[in-house]
């Protein structure tokens, strides 16, 4: 779903304005991030100024929790000490996962297909080659996967 859903949101605002941000931008600094936006989508996109453009930091850091960051780097650490299954270039790597499904099996082989391809996904929507108009998006709809995953 996660896969369909950028596709068609991308697909369906091409001829639309459009600003983009990082989770990594907002949490790293959330007023500049949110200044950033509110100065693109004006300057750029002929959005009306809000009549308050400031905004209180109380709002900021009710709307960015970094709790929701809890552990990133503690989970970052222990992604690198597993293997890397593909690297997409610019920092995006694909690492080995834990997974339910024993190693050979037609679920496990499917599950890391999928991931790959959601993997393949985010890495191009990191590094902006999502976003150019002929990107050719994986085929989900007809993706041969087992017809009973348990």
């Amino acid at each position: 779903l996660w896969i369909i859903y950028n596709m068609r949101a991308l697909q369906n605002s091409v001829d639309l304005c459009r600003v983009f941000t990082t989770n990594e931008a907002v949490f790293k600094d959330p007023m500049l991030e949110l200044q950033r936006i509110n100065n693109e989508l004006t300057e750029k996109c002929g959005v009306l100024r809000p009549p308050k453009w400031v905004i209180a930091d109380k709002v900021v850091d009710e709307f960015v929790d970094p709790k929701l960051q809890h552990n990133s780097k503690v989970r970052k650490a222990e992604e690198e000490k597993r293997n890397m299954l593909k690297d997409y270039g610019r920092g995006c790597i694909a690492r080995e996962f834990e997974s339910d499904y024993p190693e050979a099996s037609v679920n496990r082989k499917a599950e890391v297909e999928m991931y790959m391809m959601a993997m393949s996904v985010y890495c191009d929507l990191e590094n902006g080659r999502a976003y150019i108009p002929d990107y050719e998006w994986p085929d989900v709809a007809h993706w041969h996967r087992p017809t009973k995953i348990n």
